[in-house]
């Protein structure tokens, strides 16, 4: 009876539900996007570290082919209003990995992408998007700018 327990550590939870084929499991969009929300609210399990782990596996997949999955960009804007600690990661390596994997081909992703870089373009704390948008193609770069003009 002293069999240890097995299952998913809460990065590859975090991974499988942003992967789930919700459509599949007849589950609609919302109720897919709220079950990801619902982890992200719980800050003492799914810490700071779990989230960076899952977000950071989730965009290496997107560098060797893989889409993003549909509520990836939406966890890197919830991420950055809760998890403070992270905004430097994401400005420095997680933007930047995007832009890498042409993440601006991707419509929807693309506008999260832009969102996130801008919320995080003020420089509060000293962490500051605008690296990230510099290594933009000229074209995105612009396409940014026109949207998010500088403040």
């Amino acid at each position: 009876g002293d069999e240890p327990l097995v299952g998913m550590t809460l990065c590859e939870q975090l991974v499988y539900l942003h992967q789930l084929d919700f459509a599949a499991a007849n589950m609609r969009q919302k109720r897919y996007l709220q079950s990801i929300s619902i982890c992200l609210e719980n800050v003492e399990v799914y810490t700071d570290r779990v989230i960076m782990a899952a977000l950071d596996h989730m965009s290496g997949m997107f560098l060797i082919g893989e889409s993003l999955p549909l509520g990836y960009m939406r966890t890197v804007i919830m991420t950055c209003t809760k998890h403070e600690s992270l905004h430097s990661w994401i400005c420095n390596a997680l933007l930047p990995r995007l832009i890498e994997g042409k993440v601006y081909n991707e419509g929807r992703q693309w506008e999260g992408w832009m969102r996130c870089a801008r919320m995080l373009e003020g420089g509060d704390g000293g962490v500051s998007s605008m690296d990230a948008i510099k290594k933009l193609p000229q074209e995105q770069y612009q396409t940014y700018r026109n949207k998010y003009p500088k403040k």
